[in-house]
């Protein structure tokens, strides 16, 4: 089988395989996604993509440090709005289980409750940042 590719269709599969590579990387034996990574990175100059190349001396492809500052830009963006999205989560289902010790909540309030906690979370968030958000003991 073969796929033929336009320089931006190239462009855009590649930042993919990236940040895939990147999340896999990091929760699976990536033994796999370093194999895929390695075969589109391999076609970067065919296409004229500038920030890739071949290093002899371990067999692979890398990135230059322009390339990979770029991509972690978007990474690092998720990765802030995952935190920001998993932080409203816990802190809201924590706040729903001390109310649930003296309220008690059908399905349909608990969701609606859960949720209007989330927004709380998040609302705050956007507003203040972490900058009052305090850890008691």
């Amino acid at each position: 089988m073969k796929i033929n590719f336009t320089k931006k269709q190239y462009e855009t599969l590649f930042k993919m395989v990236q940040y895939g590579y990147w999340v896999a990387s990091d929760t699976e034996d990536n033994k796999e996604f370093s194999e895929m990574e390695q075969y589109i990175n391999s076609f970067a100059k065919d296409f004229g993509m500038e920030g890739v190349q071949f290093i002899k001396d371990y067999e692979m492809y890398d990135l230059s440090r322009e390339l990979e500052d770029q991509l972690h830009t978007v990474i690092n963006e998720y990765e802030d709005g995952v935190f920001r999205d998993k932080l409203a989560y816990h802190l809201a289902r924590k706040e729903f289980a001390e109310e649930s010790e003296n309220h008690e909540y059908n399905q349909e309030e608990a969701f609606k409750r859960i949720m209007e906690l989330e927004e709380k979370y998040h609302l705050h968030i956007e507003e203040h940042g972490l900058g009052k958000l305090k850890i008691e003991e």
